[in-house]
C-alpha cells in the first residue's frame, strides 16, 4: 500500500468512526472508499456521498438537491446557480449535464494535512445547512 492510499484509507476510516459516533447511520463501500448517509432536515431528508480521491488526496461531500425540471431553460437555470454560488463562502451548487441533478458541493484537501473528525462534521453540517436554506430556490429550476 502506498502512502497515498494509506493516508486516504485512514481519513476514510475516520469519517466512518467520526458518522458512528455521532449516531449518523451510513452504508459504506471500502473499495471505492465512499460512504452515503442521510439525516433528517426540516423539509426532507437530506442525502449525502462522501468520496475519497486517493490520488488527488481530497474527500468530497455531494448532496442531491433537486433534478432540474426538462423545460428549463440550462442558460436560466446556469445564471440562478451562478448568483446563489456567489453568495457562499465555502462549497458550490453544480449541475450533471448527465442526469440533471442539482447538487451541493463541498471538497476537502488532505494532501499536506491531516483531518479531523471537526472537518467532516462541519462539511456535513455546512452541506445540511446550504441545501436547507436553497431549496426553495433550487427545487423550481
Amino acid at each position: 500500500m502506498t502512502l497515498t492510499s494509506t493516508k486516504s484509507w485512514k481519513h476514510y476510516m475516520l469519517l466512518c468512526r467520526t458518522l458512528e459516533r455521532n449516531d449518523i447511520q451510513f452504508i459504506r463501500n471500502d473499495k471505492k472508499l465512499s460512504v452515503k448517509c442521510s439525516i433528517a432536515g426540516e423539509r426532507r431528508e437530506l442525502n449525502f456521498l462522501f468520496v475519497t480521491d486517493p490520488e488527488k488526496m481530497l474527500m468530497t461531500l455531494y448532496s442531491p438537491v433537486a433534478a432540474a425540471k426538462g423545460n428549463t431553460d440550462a442558460g436560466s437555470a446556469a445564471m440562478k446557480i451562478c448568483s446563489i454560488n456567489n453568495t457562499l463562502s465555502n462549497g458550490c451548487f453544480c449541475i450533471d449535464e448527465d442526469d440533471g441533478i442539482i447538487y451541493f458541493r463541498v471538497v476537502i484537501s488532505f494532501y499536506e494535512t491531516n483531518l479531523s473528525p471537526e472537518i467532516f462534521e462541519y462539511m456535513l453540517s455546512l452541506a445540511a445547512d446550504t441545501v436547507e436554506e436553497n431549496y426553495p430556490l433550487l427545487c423550481v429550476l
